[in-house]
């Protein structure tokens, strides 16, 4: 599906899915941006909260795996769906693992290795895109030949699962993330609306810190 297009027709679970989606390319987007302008004038400061900042994403794009990984494709496999689809999506996952592990090492050196921003900058756009490709594999499979076997049923047990495995520190951050790529058609995906509002202000200056700018 289209990146921007509007999800509204979807099951809540998939709005959501789709948000997240958008929120890792966009904000892998940004890390690149801040970590190369970091190659042309240091900022301890900027270089320290971008490190805190992707460490964050990284978090979430290794529990949005796993829980897919350990919950949502074994569940589909038990429901019959496509097998060939199923193992594209862990094929690219395995693609990705060791992508996301060398560039969160380092991103970790950011602010005490001076070589480590143009490293970062450089491999954020080698996850980005990479990550960029399977978000869109997997939204045409869950649209396509993974659909005949999902339904809101099993949308809603996925995003209990997710709940219930997250770290205790997503539960402020990832309302507010989500709406910040929602469009006004797109509110129905943003779990905990008034949790996103609370901390809209919080998010906007933790991006800030990064990147110079908040969404």
């Amino acid at each position: 599906m289209n990146r921007n297009q509007p999800i509204a027709s979807l099951p809540k679970g998939h709005q959501t899915m789709v948000l997240a989606h958008r929120a890792m390319v966009r904000d892998l987007d940004r890390i690149a941006s801040s970590a190369d302008s970091l190659t042309r004038s240091a900022d301890p400061a900027r270089a320290a909260a971008l490190r805190d900042y992707s460490d964050k994403i990284y978090q979430v794009i290794e529990h949005h795996h796993e829980g897919e990984d350990t919950f949502l494709w074994p569940r589909l496999r038990e429901l019959g769906a496509d097998d060939s689809a199923l193992a594209l999506m862990v094929t690219e996952h395995e693609e990705l693992t060791d992508l996301l592990h060398a560039w969160h090492q380092a991103c970790e050196r950011l602010g005490t290795d001076s070589e480590a921003a143009a490293e970062v900058a450089k491999r954020t756009v080698e996850v980005r895109d990479h990550l960029a490709r399977h978000t869109t594999d997997e939204e045409e499979e869950l649209l396509g030949r993974l659909a005949p076997a999902l339904g809101d049923r099993l949308w809603k047990q996925y995003g209990t699962h997710m709940r219930k495995t997250a770290p205790g520190w997503t539960l402020r951050f990832m309302p507010a993330w989500l709406a910040s790529v929602a469009g006004p058609e797109d509110r129905g995906g943003v779990p905990a609306a008034p949790v996103a509002l609370l901390f809209r202000g919080w998010l906007q200056k933790t991006q800030l810190a990064a990147f110079g700018e908040a969404s």
